[in-house]
């Protein structure tokens, strides 16, 4: 019983929670459309407790990562953190319409 139950922990905070968060980063920093980044806005709200929601000065934009063309450039941070860096999950994008923000900003915990 113990053992199925480490493994249930083990699969959901090392497998499942790393993939979730991977999937959402993609989707929020793939979205090439206002209606693709409103879904992955509420995709990322709905199923994650987005923490801070931030926008970045072009010199902030982080190093490695191309640069969109955008003017409001958004660093989005979820609350959970990976197991493997103990950092929290961070999705980088250039917002295409600000209006999408509401979603991030309205969610209530």
């Amino acid at each position: 019983m113990l053992l199925c139950g480490f493994a249930v922990f083990f699969d959901y905070n090392f497998i499942f929670e790393p993939l979730k968060f991977r999937y959402f980063i993609y989707r929020v920093e793939s979205a090439r459309t206002a209606s693709e980044e409103i879904q992955a806005f509420k995709l990322a709200a709905n199923w994650g407790r987005v923490w801070e929601v931030n926008q970045l000065r072009a010199q902030d934009w982080p190093v490695g990562r191309e640069r969109p063309q955008s003017e409001w450039l958004l660093d989005l941070e979820w609350l959970e953190s990976s197991p493997f860096s103990g950092a929290g999950y961070h999705a980088y994008r250039g917002v295409i319409d600000t209006n999408n923000l509401l979603i991030l900003q309205t969610k209530e915990y």
